[in-house]
């Protein structure tokens, strides 16, 4: 790829970028893939900040800012850095001799020489990327809030930790609870029940450890107190008592979560668990009712927050749900 190329190019990315940042900034959730942003529920056509005009279509939109409009696409995983010849000639404008360009035809051949030579790659739909490049993502975005010790929602570990593990774990113990409840009422259970009952419960189990695990290496007490807004001090107390909590039988619960999430070669340390000679059971049980009761308040006062901090493209009060479009078979 020429120079000439390579800085028209490098210029309209940093321009979607800006563009993007304002958009979120304006409370607009980014999408994780082109059909999100299909379905986003925005106007067609508004204001962001400072009064930034946009224009929403297809799988893009078209932003004004003050040093000009830029229109994009969002990729299919919802990256923001695909180009197109028509996008990148548009967002020079008259600017194309600033570029080393004559005509918008002279950046076309400019264009096929980069597709020619594997500098640029296509997408297979529309857009090109740069050959070898990390692509940006529209939820890799954000925006620090100054004077706020409340990180963005994609960023926050607690929340992460809750998204991606706790709530696993409770899925899979009120999966194992219901086979549990039906096999104490029927008393009977068929073959591939039994085998759904053993993965939810040492699914369940080993979530809650994984879990706990994220407790300890976040130091949640620490980060409460000095990476949280003072709203957040409030949890610290059940921080603690989910600490002493955790001690009583952390050890065993490690070497179930490590036998489930690795190659098995000692069955004893399930054996143990299951056995409940020491009341583990109960103590999980009352351990995951702990960190949900935890994790569930720290939801709640980060929605608090986003809302009062006007960060309104994080909260997911009033968010609605994507519509899903119909299928058909032939």
């Amino acid at each position: 790829m020429d120079k000439q190329l390579k800085n028209l190019v490098s210029d309209y990315q940093a321009s979607v970028r800006t563009a993007v940042e304002i958009m979120q900034r304006s409370g607009i959730r980014l999408p994780t893939t082109c059909g999100d942003w299909v379905e986003t529920d925005i106007p067609q056509s508004g204001e962001l900040e400072d009064g930034i005009r946009y224009i929403k279509h297809g799988y893009g939109c078209k932003v004004e800012l003050s040093t000009g409009p830029v229109d994009f696409d969002f990729g299919e995983l919802g990256e923001i850095d695909g180009f197109d010849v028509w996008r990148l000639v548009s967002f020079a404008g008259h600017r194309l001799a600033e570029y080393g360009y004559e005509t918008s035809d002279a950046v076309e051949e400019s264009f096929k020489a980069a597709v020619k030579s594997g500098s640029l790659v296509s997408s297979g739909y529309i857009l090109y990327y740069v050959a070898d490049s990390v692509r940006s993502l529209a939820i890799e975005v954000y925006n620090d809030f100054p004077n706020d010790f409340l990180p963005h929602r994609d960023q926050d570990k607690v929340m992460a930790l809750y998204t991606k593990c706790f709530l696993a774990a409770d899925l899979m113990r009120k999966n194992y609870e219901k086979l549990s409840h039906k096999w104490e009422k029927n008393n009977h259970l068929s073959q591939s029940e039994k085998v759904d009952l053993g993965i939810y419960f040492s699914s369940w189990l080993g979530y809650l450890g994984v879990t706990c695990e994220g407790f300890k290496k976040l130091n949640m007490r620490l980060l409460l107190k000095e990476n949280r807004p003072k709203s957040f001090h409030e949890l610290i107390s059940k921080c603690d008592d989910i600490g002493k909590l955790r001690k009583r039988h952390s050890e065993s619960l490690r070497e179930f979560r490590n036998n489930v999430f690795h190659l098995r070669d000692d069955i004893k340390p399930i054996l143990r668990f299951a056995a409940d000679d020491a009341g583990r059971l109960a103590w999980a049980g009352e351990l995951h009712a702990a960190i949900a009761e935890f994790l569930s308040e720290y939801s709640v006062l980060c929605e608090v927050h986003y809302v009062m901090q006007g960060r309104r493209s994080e909260s997911q009060i009033g968010r609605k749900l994507p519509r899903r479009r119909k299928t058909t078979v032939s």
